[in-house]
């Protein structure tokens, strides 16, 4: 279970209220009001509740709505808004320049809400809704009719914890919460009876009317159940429809996003397009289906920000799952509310124009979680460091290629994913896509990989009525598609259940595309698994790596390597590495500070000053980045050097003061 996070937890509606949780207790803190000084050049003021969009856009006399100043902004304009909620779907489409940018933030000490969402749920939540007379037990719909939405994605406004969005309305009314097949002896020709899976809304096209329901859930005390409020009357929620898009940066050059909360997405929250030198720093974004996509953008820094998804943490992995392929009776049962927190694009005007590619992306300092897949960076000259990645159903990064580059483009893109902390997840390095070119190269280093966390993976059956967690592996793809070279060193890989000592990561080499896998630590919570090799003849290699287990019956193996390094293949790895892959390798306990294998302990992986790992590993490339490289002597094992400090991640880390 993720950990709840309450302290210093304040209320995301933008006004001065009881700060009492009716819902269910946040999973993630909000940020505080950023004190950012204003800055030299043209300023426009803007306020939600006291400004006028017939103003003139001062300090005392500001514009009402973000869309008023955005038509008055020229190169060098700054628009400050002034605390509150903002609704409204921004379109940006302006020119800045490098000396004279185009900055949108909120005021020094204020904090600005940017909301798509309806307004009513907010505002005036008890008028909103009645009690639907013929439905299920708290089931509630709009008093209004909102024609022509398509579908509506929501969450509790006390929390920004997401609602359900159903597709069908029997599963909004069901009683059980268990799959149940309407005939299991026909699994593939069948589908299953109704199946209610927590607080939620249902769209119906028919009338425009939106029904929700917030009954409590009764999943087994493995699982985390919803006990809060379930009169929709007594909570101001958060209902936007499909097409809401809070920020659109169209055609954009040398904009700023600062000190922002942006949330009341549909499909997607943010949309970059052809959007070039563009930063975010210190926004909080509450994710809808996705938080950015991004087609035909970079530069692109991304600073000190939150990206949280809309995915409830009474939701399995296989509620969102795509149903009804063709030919099956099966229905789709719940939106995967945050499918991707990043997702890139191509084919639009990159298949006219050479540039700008998906190139030249800098993430850093920020958190991205609560999703189905966290970002994908595959084909993008990326540095993703100093980041929190946690709390997926699914892929932690998507690094092979997601889109063809132009062919005019000759450059092979460089990834660099380093001093990141990896939770709970799936699969951390993931791939996938239908690319079938890999010119990329990937570094990974100084990683933290800290994967004893479960994925609530499947919904309890009436046939087995425990719900199904999963433990989390390095690495993997979606059907085998190439993966590109990869440079895997000085991380602390810490996870169970794995089948390979390494955690795969030798695996899935080619000749073109090299591994190579050097000085990191593996630490498995039950037992050693077996050794596999990595093979010379693919172009892998691997040296210097330390293996060990938490499990207490374990016993140190003697032997571990003895029967590699006899072989043939052990004698072909000398022509890729000199000593041999793994000559250097050991079975050894790492001592770092703490580590314990339960999932909710804290732990602490930087060595002892005895650790094993000291002066231990073995020379990198020099042309390999590496942030904590010694001037001179063979460097320690792992992420962090001993004496050293793990690597700050997050907002929190590096925050605007």
């Amino acid at each position: 279970m993720r950990t709840l996070l309450l302290a210093g937890f304040l209320l995301l509606s933008g006004f001065a209220e009881s700060a009492e949780v009716l819902s269910h207790p946040p999973l993630r803190p909000t940020d505080m009001p950023a004190g950012r000084a204003t800055v030299a050049g043209q300023a426009l003021f803007v306020d939600s509740v006291k400004g006028n969009d017939l103003n003139a856009g001062s300090k005392i006399a500001p514009f009402r709505t973000i869309a008023q100043a955005v038509r008055d902004a020229r190169p060098g304009t700054t628009i400050y808004l002034q605390s509150g909620v903002f609704r409204e779907n921004v379109y940006l489409a302006h020119a800045g320049r490098a000396d004279t940018p185009i900055t949108i933030r909120s005021a020094p000490g204020e904090k600005a809400i940017l909301d798509g969402s309806l307004t009513e749920f907010f505002d005036n939540p008890e008028a909103a809704w009645e009690p639907v007379t013929k439905g299920a037990l708290d089931e509630y719909r709009s008093r209004r009719s909102y024609p022509n939405l398509r579908d509506v994605l929501g969450s509790f406004s006390d929390s920004m914890i997401g609602l359900q969005t159903y597709h069908h309305l029997k599963d909004l009314r069901a009683v059980g919460e268990a799959f149940d097949w309407e005939d299991w002896t026909r699994m593939d020709t069948s589908d299953l009876k109704p199946v209610y899976l927590g607080p939620g809304v249902w769209y119906d096209k028919e009338t425009g009317r939106i029904h929700i329901r917030l009954s409590p859930t009764r999943l087994p005390e493995t699982a985390t159940n919803y006990r809060g409020e379930t009169d929709p009357r007594k909570l101001r929620l958060l209902l936007a429809g499909f097409s809401s898009v809070p920020l659109h940066l169209d055609g954009v050059s040398h904009v700023h996003i600062q000190d922002l909360t942006i949330r009341g997405a549909g499909y997607t929250s943010i949309v970059l397009d052809h959007a070039q030198n563009v930063s975010f720093d210190n926004v909080l974004v509450w994710c809808g289906t996705y938080g950015i996509r991004a087609s035909s953008t970079g530069p692109l820094s991304i600073t000190r920000c939150r990206f949280h998804g809309n995915v409830a943490p009474w939701t399995f992995r296989s509620d969102g799952s795509k149903r009804d392929y063709p030919g099956r009776p099966h229905r789709n049962l719940s939106r995967m509310n945050t499918h991707a927190i990043l997702e890139i694009e191509s084919g639009r005007e990159s298949s006219v124009y050479a540039t700008p590619q998906n190139d030249n992306w800098e993430i850093a300092y920020s958190e991205f979680t609560d999703a189905h897949d966290g970002v994908y960076l595959g084909g993008i000259n990326t540095k993703f460091h100093h980041n929190l990645v946690d709390g997926l159903h699914d892929d932690g990064i998507y690094l092979s290629p997601m889109y063809t580059r132009h062919r005019l483009d000759k450059k092979a893109p460089e990834i660099h994913v380093y001093q990141n902390h990896f939770g709970t997840m799936l699969t951390a390095l993931a791939f996938g896509g239908t690319e079938t070119m890999t010119p990329d190269r990937v570094f990974v280093y100084r990683n933290v990989f800290d994967q004893r966390g479960q994925v609530p993976t499947a919904r309890p059956t009436t046939r087995k009525p425990e719900a199904s967690f999963s433990g989390g592996k390095l690495i993997g793809d979606h059907g085998s598609p190439p993966w590109p070279e990869l440079n895997i060193y000085h991380n602390t890989f810490v996870m169970g259940g794995s089948r390979d000592a390494a955690m795969a990561s030798y695996a899935a080499s080619r000749v073109v595309n090299p591994r190579r896998v050097f000085n990191n630590v593996f630490l498995h919570t039950d037992r050693l698994p077996g050794y596999s090799p990595p093979d010379a003849a693919s172009n892998a290699a691997s040296d210097g790596n330390v293996f060990w287990t938490l499990g207490a019956a374990e016993k140190l193996p003697t032997n571990f390597f003895d029967r590699y390094r006899k072989s043939e293949a052990f004698t072909a790895s000398k022509k890729l590495w000199p000593d041999g892959s793994d000559a250097n390798s050991r079975v050894v306990d790492p001592l770092f500070t703490k580590a314990e294998s339960g999932a909710k302990i804290a732990n602490d992986y930087r060595p002892q000053e005895k650790s094993p790992l000291k002066n231990a590993g073995v020379a990198i490339p020099a042309q390999w980045p590496d942030p904590l490289r010694l001037p001179a002597g063979k460097p320690d094992i792992g992420a962090i050097p001993v004496g050293g400090l793990d690597a700050k991640v997050g907002p929190s880390a590096f925050f605007v003061k």
